[in-house]
């Protein structure tokens, strides 16, 4: 097979390459159209918009796929985006049969258009190859389709993963029960806290909608671990532990962007890694930061060591309520707090507050000389600076307050509907 489809690269049609031969989208996705439009009823829940923009899409990605077949090019991330695109349309409710339906509609269709006007003399070993590579095709987004729904029918039916998930978080599973619900325990995890901010633009939100959303986010989850994270989903809030053999720590950027793309909307996110015995543990350090985030405005991934400091000084003890204490004098000149917030939020440089405050700089430099005089402590010294930055960490991240304590599961009051 690999040399048949080396040879495909040149191999041509009525005197074109067969790769160039491909179809455009618009092409094949109008034959996949009249699938759903006529013999579903997906058109009276999806709108004719959406539902052409996905056929579209999955066409996009199954043509990528086909030319990457071609030139004998890896095939790994057009696939994926065809077993993403599969699972989006499981979701809609379209049946497996009817997904087999359509993608052989669809492949039927590029075979017609790349073979038409053939000639069967003078193309006769370009037709042998595209129908090889046809085959393949055929067996490659069968096996998709399989995985997809099979991913799918977990995502759907994900009580037993979820009860472990529960009781390692509540720091009282074992190894027999998780066996009895299907789950081999790993030795450490990825501890991951998610956080969604707001939700997109026009969407409501319906509990049937909150619903639709969990799962797209359970099953990228899944997908992007290899079926074997754990996670507690709720409407706001997510807690998700990755054996640690399934994790690329240097993807975690990516993979909070994803997830943020399957919920379509803004992400907080942090992890750590754990022990089995230790997720708890885990779980409060990370829901903790996901708060420390929250008051700081921080907004993406950020990871558990960057924000090792303000997750001690945020922590309840006589040194945070001291430094937090340091600014207490500028609580009747807010506009100086202000001011000195953005000042070492800016790397401490005076044109950069005075452009981020709309001011000229001698007025950051009057209003930075009154907040050394009132407290004592000189922002634009390298001593001061530090102790101002501890101090307004400590302050923003509610140092020397009470913190409630975690206690089993801190998604358990954003539930799925």
């Amino acid at each position: 097979m690999p040399d048949s489809v080396l040879s495909a690269r040149s191999a041509t049609t009525v005197g074109r390459p067969v790769l160039d031969r491909l179809p455009r989208a618009s092409t094949i996705s109008g034959k996949i159209m009249s699938l759903f439009v006529v013999g579903s009823d997906l058109p009276a829940r999806v709108p004719l918009a959406d539902l052409r923009r996905d056929v579209t899409a999955l066409v996009n990605a199954c043509l990528e796929l086909t030319a990457r077949m071609l030139t004998g090019s890896d095939t790994a991330e057009p696939l994926a985006e065809v077993r993403a695109d599969i699972m989006d349309w499981a979701r809609q409710g379209v049946t497996i049969d009817a997904m087999h339906k359509a993608v052989r509609v669809g492949t039927q269709a590029v075979f017609d258009h790349l073979t038409a006007r053939a000639r069967l003399d003078e193309d006769r070993v370009a037709l042998i190859e595209t129908a090889h590579l046809f085959v393949r095709l055929s067996r490659e987004l069968s096996v998709a389709i399989s995985q997809a729904y099979l991913r799918d029918m977990r995502v759907a039916d994900s009580d037993a993963a979820d009860t472990v998930a529960a009781a390692l978080i509540a720091g009282n599973a074992t190894p027999a029960m998780a066996r009895a619900c299907g789950v081999r325990l790993a030795e450490n995890y990825f501890v991951f806290a998610v956080e969604f901010i707001e939700h997109h633009a026009g969407e409501p939100r319906p509990e049937c909608l909150a619903h639709r959303t969990i799962r797209r986010v359970r099953a990228e989850v899944l997908h992007h671990t290899d079926d074997k994270a754990l996670m507690r989903v709720g409407t706001g809030t997510a807690t998700l532990l990755i054996p640690q053999d399934h994790f690329d720590p240097a993807g975690a950027e990516r993979f909070a962007d994803r997830i943020a793309d399957a919920a379509r909307t803004k992400v907080r996110a942090t992890f750590v890694t754990a022990r089995a015995d230790a997720i708890a543990e885990g779980v409060e350090r990370t829901h903790a930061v996901l708060d420390i985030m929250r008051r700081l405005r921080r907004v993406g991934l950020e990871r558990f060591d960057d924000l090792s400091l303000e997750y001690q000084l945020s922590r309840p003890g006589t040194a945070g309520k001291y430094l937090a204490a340091l600014l207490d004098p500028l609580e009747d000149h807010p506009v100086l707090l202000e001011t000195l917030t953005v000042h070492l939020t800016t790397r401490s440089t005076r044109l950069r507050t005075a452009r981020a405050l709309h001011v000229h700089p001698n007025t950051v430099d009057y209003r930075l000389n009154k907040i050394a005089e009132i407290t004592g402590l000189d922002p634009t010294q390298s001593d001061g600076v530090w102790r101002l930055r501890s101090a307004l960490v400590a302050r923003m991240t509610g140092a020397g307050e009470e913190v409630p304590a975690v206690g089993g599961d801190p998604d358990q009051t954003a539930q799925a509907c």
